[in-house]
């Protein structure tokens, strides 16, 4: 059978239409709901993929790499150790900055259960040429403003002596990977 030549009539627009508005009635809500959780769960990606840049580089490069915390600005500074002086100094090169409170709107440091958000030293992620690390735990969650929900809550945990970064949510009182 040949399609019409003349394209859609009123009827199959209409109808077309309707069920565009059907389907954005429904979703809209669960979208709405859910989207504080989503933006934590980029932004969990974000820090993991800037802390798994940080250890490659500090391999790579045969010098030391860090990641600062700045827990009330919700940033954080990805740092190359050029200079051979221990921890941050003028003489270290800047990689990137990275505002997660402005990227991902309402997302903040922080936990329900714990009583800081960041518990690498000196809130500074480091990653050694050897690829190990000084071990520590980053907690993001929803922004106040979307209620302090702790299933929403997540963790992402850099182990000291491999290096190896994880993330975990929490389950009750449970973490799970």
């Amino acid at each position: 059978m040949r399609p019409d030549p003349r394209g859609l009539t009123l009827v199959e627009l209409v109808v077309a239409l309707a069920l565009v508005g059907v389907l954005a009635a429904v979703g809209t809500p669960y979208l709405l709901a859910n989207l504080p959780a989503l933006r934590v769960n980029a932004a969990v990606r974000h820090v993991i993929g800037d802390l798994r840049l940080a250890r490659s580089l500090a391999v790579e490069r045969g010098v030391d790499c860090l990641l600062v915390f700045d827990v009330p600005a919700v940033k954080y500074t990805v740092i190359l150790d050029t200079d051979d002086v221990p921890g941050v100094s003028d003489g270290d090169e800047v990689l990137k900055e990275v505002d997660l409170g402005r990227r991902y709107r309402g997302v903040a440091f922080g936990s329900a259960t714990a009583a800081d958000p960041i518990t690498f030293g000196g809130d500074q992620a480091l990653f050694k040429p050897r690829g190990t690390s000084n071990g520590g735990s980053v907690h993001l969650r929803p922004g106040q403003d979307a209620g302090v929900r702790q299933d929403r809550e997540r963790r992402v945990t850099v182990l000291s002596t491999t290096g190896r970064v994880r993330a975990f949510r929490r389950s009750g009182s449970q973490w799970e990977g």
